[in-house]
């Protein structure tokens, strides 16, 4: 979902010239180990992007939630794809999203 959100933030920079891309990486070398095609596509959005922001150098437990924390830091609002099952990243990043009083819009909701 996240390279998804990227690539539809990068289409709409064409016509929204006030739209930025931030791309916040939770550790150097996150792609390593996905297939080369899917390397090449992340490298390509890096490559877009306004800025990039990579907070460790090396994996560590713990980092992407780290990583989602730093967004929601930085952040008015969250727009997700979160199916409701209370595990996993997006179940942490929209609860703690909620908890603090930002919006959140689910994409799943709206279109199932």
């Amino acid at each position: 979902f996240d390279r998804l959100a990227a690539e539809a933030i990068i289409s709409l920079k064409e016509e929204l010239l006030h739209v930025r891309l931030i791309a916040v990486v939770p550790f150097r070398g996150q792609s390593n180990r996905w297939s080369a095609i899917e390397q090449r596509r992340y490298r390509l959005l890096l490559a877009q992007a306004d800025k990039v922001i990579v907070l460790s150098e090396h994996y560590y437990q713990g980092c992407l939630l780290r990583r989602n924390d730093y967004m929601l830091a930085h952040s008015c609002g969250v727009i997700a794809y979160f199916d409701g099952k209370p595990k996993g990243g997006t179940y942490y990043t929209c609860g703690k999203a909620r908890n603090k009083g930002m919006e959140v819009v689910n994409l799943y909701e709206i279109g199932g």
